[in-house]
């Protein structure tokens, strides 16, 4: 029986990888086998994909849009290849961090359009889609205010060059993920994400469980 796979998913500071690890010890402590990564970089080549993609290069050179997409799907195709479908086809609930919904919206910021990552993701994905996708929404403004906050705790370092992007384009990606969940709401839902962890993790819980009860896999 194949695993279920899971993505998270929303704007810079919204708490994922804080609740991807607060929903994986939960599912631990049911029992239910899972495999936790993220994008990019879920494999060993995958990491120098994402090193090329999200740390500045030395000599000040910027990927173009277009380059910069077609990193982000050689990183996904073989991740998937790698890791994503051998775990789903054993058996494991998939957690991700960011997935092709991230493309669709950070890139789709940047121009690309919607025609593009069609038929680039048609490619590259095939059928294999999310089970459930949870978008973790808040204000940009709000958000970007905890990544100044984790940055300068950490020595004013940056995680990824997208923290360095201005307010507007931070607010069309959040719009863009918005779009998404009104499209496609039998896969997507949206959690507030500007509560504490304990509210997010329980809200994200509450979404969760009836797709885990009709899977056959312990609630509690």
């Amino acid at each position: 029986m194949a695993g279920l796979f899971i993505t998270m998913e929303g704007i810079e500071g919204s708490g994922k990888s804080t609740q991807i690890r607060r929903l994986a010890a939960r599912l631990t402590r049911l029992g239910i086998p899972v495999e936790v990564s993220k994008e990019p970089g879920g494999t060993p080549l995958c990491r120098e994909l994402r090193q090329l993609l999200l740390e500045p290069h030395p000599s000040g050179e910027t990927w173009c849009a277009k380059s910069e997409l077609l990193l982000f799907y050689a990183d996904r195709a073989q991740h998937l290849a790698q890791s994503v479908l051998p775990a789903l086809e054993e058996g494991r609930m998939v957690l991700l961090d960011r997935f092709d919904d991230s493309t669709r919206a950070y890139q789709g910021a940047q121009g690309i359009s919607d025609a593009v990552l069609d038929r680039i993701a048609d490619l590259v994905l095939g059928r294999v889609r999310p089970n459930m996708t949870i978008v973790l929404d808040m204000d940009p403004a709000a958000s970007l205010g905890r990544v100044e906050a984790r940055n300068s705790a950490a020595g004013d370092f940056r995680e990824t060059r997208f923290d360095n992007e201005h307010l507007a384009f931070h607010q069309r990606v959040r719009a863009r993920f918005l779009a998404i969940a009104q499209k496609e709401p039998h896969r997507v839902v949206v959690v507030p994400a500007q509560d504490g962890p304990d509210a997010v993790e329980e809200a994200i819980w509450a979404r969760l469980t009836p797709l885990l009860r009709t899977a056959g896999l312990p609630v509690e």
